[in-house]
């Protein structure tokens, strides 16, 4: 992969300079200076798509390079660090040629890893300059993006295991960006032409997921009427992503155990033994301990791909991700012309999005669609949109679970309070599903008077919204003609 941008990065603190390189220079070239006299001579030998210049600099202001840079070289995108969000500050940035500013803080890298795409598109539509949004796209679409601590954590993590070559199992839910985690891995490496190879184990029919792995002689089975390569020699020199492994079968396990031990493989139908050397990243929403004791996947297989451990967080854990996501996935999908509302991120953030990154992509990629059919290029409030099921039993815990004290600060009365009503009104959800919406048989099941079991239902709105189907009404009127109690829908 070619590098994406050449990026001057002005300023005078050493520590920063060193942690922005860190971050950005995985894909970008980086000069880095701490004084404007530098920065200028640099400026004489050559140009550069982005500038980020601190405001305050040892031997000078940085408006004043800020000026001179427009002059020379107009196509140059400004990025500007200020120590503070003072209004005339940034005011005068903007008039004197800023493309945009970030303020000094705790989340500056995050936020430049959000601006300078936002940047680039901006300056992309003003002047036409097609292929900079074209590298937008692509150089950040592998990027993990977003200031939560979960997200601030993963993103060292991965960066920690640049060179380490170490097996990586990545473990979520469906929808969190596993695969994203695996490609970052290996975009990251100093090799940009590193193989990257991609394998869905549970899309793959049993009796052809060897061929897949390892490759086929030809004629060893029935369509089989050419030698073929396999992943695992496609991957050579690279890493193999093996997504949903714990859907790898028995027999497939063995053969991949001893492809990873032995680095080496065999093609179906051939003895000749090709030598390989790949890392394998492999993912999984399973518990694999469970199905180790269960005896579903080997254990000598799991500790092979259990060497590095990486859990992605759901997106309802990391609510304050939203924002900067919903931002590039506009972006990415409607282009440097369009932008999201704060009202539609408003009603993002009131979602807790059970289908995780990917759902709120779909979110994005149907309200651009909506916003072009207004003939409009930005997303509003009416424009967002989820198409999700029901939540099942196990939805609604994992959010019970997500409201436990993390800190000392959420042991309170209230929290818990709250927590025991909620774990109750679930209780009594599972229990009407169960019965089939009949209170008498709970209070019977549970031993709770009918009396206290009505009250219960009653005090946490467990019957709001129940739908006044024919089938409802037939047992309404038959429970009244019998002199009992309404069953509850």
């Amino acid at each position: 992969m070619k590098t994406a941008f050449k990026i001057l990065l002005v300023e005078d603190m050493e520590s920063f300079r060193a942690a922005v390189s860190q971050m950005l220079g995985v894909y970008n070239d980086i000069t880095e200076t701490g004084s404007l006299a530098s920065a200028r001579s640099i400026l004489l030998k050559e140009s550069f798509d982005i500038a980020v210049l601190d405001k305050a600099l040892p031997d000078g202001d940085g408006i004043e390079l800020l000026t001179e840079i427009k002059a020379s070289y107009p196509n140059t995108i400004v990025i500007m660090l200020t120590s503070d969000s003072d209004f005339s500050s940034v005011k005068h940035c903007m008039a004197r040629g800023a493309d945009d500013y970030v303020v000094k803080s705790e989340n500056i890298i995050p936020d430049l890893l959000v601006r300078i795409p936002i940047a680039v598109s901006k300056s992309a539509s003003t002047r036409r300059l097609q292929s900079l949004e074209t590298l937008v796209r692509e150089v950040f679409r592998y990027e993990i993006v977003g200031k939560s601590p979960a997200t601030m954590e993963l993103r060292e993590t991965v960066l920690s295991l640049k060179g380490s070559g170490a097996n990586v199992l990545i473990t979520g839910e469906s929808g969190t960006g596993k695969e994203l985690v695996a490609r970052r891995l290996n975009s990251i490496e100093d090799d940009k032409n590193r193989p990257f190879v991609a394998l869905n184990c549970g899309a793959i029919a049993e009796n052809i997921i060897e061929s897949e792995l390892f490759g086929h002689k030809k004629g060893s089975f029935t369509g089989a009427l050419q030698d073929r390569p396999g992943k695992f020699e496609q991957a050579n020199g690279g890493d193999i992503f093996l997504d949903e492994i714990g859907e790898l079968p028995l027999s497939a396990q063995v053969r991949l155990l001893r492809a990873i031990q032995e680095n080496e493989i065999c093609r179906v139908g051939d003895n000749r033994i090709i030598k390989i050397t790949c890392r394998i990243l492999a993912a999984t929403n399973r518990s694999l301990e469970q199905m180790v004791r269960e005896g579903k996947f080997r254990e000598d297989l799991y500790h092979r791909l259990n060497v590095v451990r990486i859990s992605t967080t759901p997106l309802r854990h990391r609510l304050s991700d939203i924002s900067d996501l919903a931002i590039m996935f506009t972006l990415q999908i409607g282009g440097s012309n369009f932008k999201i509302s704060e009202h539609a991120i408003r009603a993002l953030k009131d979602y807790d999005w059970p289908g995780n990154i990917r759902e709120l992509r779909n979110a994005i990629e149907r309200a651009v669609i909506s916003a072009k059919r207004r003939k409009s290029s930005e997303i509003a409030f009416d424009d967002i949109t989820v198409h999700s099921p029901p939540e099942t039993t196990l939805q609604r815990m994992r959010k019970l679970e997500a409201s436990l004290p993390i800190q000392l600060s959420d042991l309170t009365p209230n929290n818990y309070r709250e927590f025991l009503e909620s774990l109750e009104r679930e209780y009594l959800k599972s229990a009407i599903e169960l019965t089939g919406g009949s209170a008498i048989e709970i209070s019977s099941r549970l031993g709770l008077a009918r009396s206290t079991t009505f009250k219960k239902l009653k005090q946490l709105q467990i019957n709001d919204g129940r739908k006044n189907t024919e089938e409802s009404k037939n047992r309404e009127l038959k429970a009244k003609n019998e002199g009992l109690p309404q069953r509850l829908m």
